[in-house]
């Protein structure tokens, strides 16, 4: 099994942290996540679905664990992951975000009707291998009372002299001047008030309908991205492999063995776009005390970057290595034509007759991957004494046109004499690079 590559897992209910190697934290998920009972191709697809997710991302949190590698009872699930072992789901050479659920009733669903981002691989499918599942049908009735604690609403009060009808079961109530019901349909019949009211039992034929309670019927268990467990049990059950089943469920991936990071290239298979903002005829602010000039310290400060991070295994694009204007929309069109694992824009500020100084960073709205690994950076560079102001939610055009997580860091103020001079010194720069690069190491430890 795998030994270099490892997984961490805080057990939150000890408050403690341990390492786990990837193939044994696989089986332990893998025990956790799917019915044992299921075939064993459904098996080996939700452990390569499993390993993908702990590539891409090696953290875990849970309570205590039963290790199923010294459990002879977990035959199966051992044979799932040592038949899989390595094997990865990717898209453009990444390992890709592996959803999946229990159920989908008859077919997943596009990611951006979800998680409000559009996914090529997170396509919907047809799906009725889960049709006779426990999943399928469902019912659950609410009171109204019920549904006005459960949403925090308060439904408007019921008396006699208000319609209530409900497409397909009551309709086209007609009363008279005083409010007696003339007639009515009921599921399609048209009856008259008075019949109706002999037939139930009604003490006139002055009353009003309303619900008491509301049933809810559901067909699928889960957000339906990706996939669906139970359909790919029946899958399996009808002669799929498990290769034949992710291909189904992840449109247009590839499942093979992926190079993992290792202790010297911890950041192999991630992949960054490093932005110097401005350049060519677009200085940017230009310093008040020395005149530096803001395209200048960001291209050096990205340099500095790629250098660093290419040594840790890591793909890194600039979108200029030179002194020269690039528009932003061929910015934006590389950055989503590459589909890198973050963006990240390097600029620096200016605030005229003020002394501001320090290193602000900027996410767009909900985009939790760049805020964590904004405060990741920020740490580290406060670590090398370098003063900082904090991560904050940004609205920038750049912002809107990626489709990759970004950052847009504020590197200081040229603004400030004593700040402009810190750019000049070569071990300022490297504490701002190394700085950076340790926070996307801690980000993804």
């Amino acid at each position: 099994m795998e030994t270099d590559f490892k997984i961490k897992y805080i057990n939150i209910e000890k408050d403690k942290e341990m390492e786990v190697s990837l193939e044994k934290m696989v089986g332990i998920l893998l025990n956790l996540e799917m019915d044992t009972n299921f075939h064993i191709e459904a098996l080996k697809a939700q452990a390569i679905i499993i390993r993908t997710n702990l590539v891409k991302k090696p953290m875990v949190e849970g309570g205590d664990f039963i290790d199923i590698w010294e459990d002879e009872s977990a035959e199966k699930i051992i044979e799932a992951v040592k038949d899989t072992e390595g094997l990865v789901i990717l898209f453009n050479d990444k390992p890709i975000d592996a959803r999946y659920h229990i159920c989908c009733g008859g077919s997943t669903e596009n990611s951006e009707n979800v998680i409000d981002n559009q996914i090529v691989y997170l396509r919907r499918v047809l799906c009725d291998y889960c049709k006779d599942t426990t999943y399928w049908r469902r019912e659950k009735d609410f009171s109204l009372d019920e549904m006005e604690n459960a949403l925090k609403v308060k439904f408007p009060s019921m008396d006699i002299g208000v319609e209530s009808e409900i497409a397909g079961f009551i309709e086209d109530i007609e009363r008279d001047e005083r409010g007696r019901v003339l007639s009515i349909k009921v599921a399609g019949r048209k009856i008259s008030g008075e019949e109706l009211a002999r037939l139930l039992g009604l003490n006139s034929t002055r009353y009003a309908i309303f619900p008491t309670g509301i049933k809810f019927v559901t067909r699928g268990k889960g957000h339906g991205l990706g996939f669906c467990q139970y359909g790919a049990n029946k899958m399996a059950q009808q002669g799929y492999s498990y290769f034949d089943i992710l291909k189904y469920y992840y449109t247009g991936v590839e499942i093979r063995k992926y190079l993992l990071p290792c202790i010297k290239k911890p950041l192999y298979g991630k992949t960054i776009i490093i932005d110097p903002g401005h350049g060519g005829d677009d200085k940017g602010f230009e310093g008040d005390s020395i005149g530096l000039i803001e395209k200048d310290v960001v291209l050096k400060l990205a340099l500095k970057l790629k250098l660093l991070l290419e040594e840790l295994g890591m793909k890194v694009h600039l979108t200029r290595n030179k002194d020269e204007n690039i528009l932003i929309t061929d910015r934006i069109e590389e950055a989503n034509k590459l589909k890198a694992d973050f963006f990240v824009s390097i600029h620096m500020d200016y605030f005229n007759c003020s002394n501001q100084k320090g290193c602000e960073i900027f996410h767009f709205r909900k985009d939790y991957d760049s805020q964590r690994l904004g405060f990741c950076i920020l740490k580290n560079l406060k670590d090398k004494g370098i003063p900082i102001r904090g991560v904050k939610e940004g609205n920038f055009y750049i912002f809107r046109g990626v489709s990759t997580s970004s950052l847009l860091i504020e590197i200081g103020y040229l603004s400030n004499p004593e700040e402009e001079a810190k750019f000049l010194e070569d071990s300022y720069m490297e504490d701002l690079a190394e700085g950076v690069v340790k926070g996307i190491l801690e980000y993804y430890q």
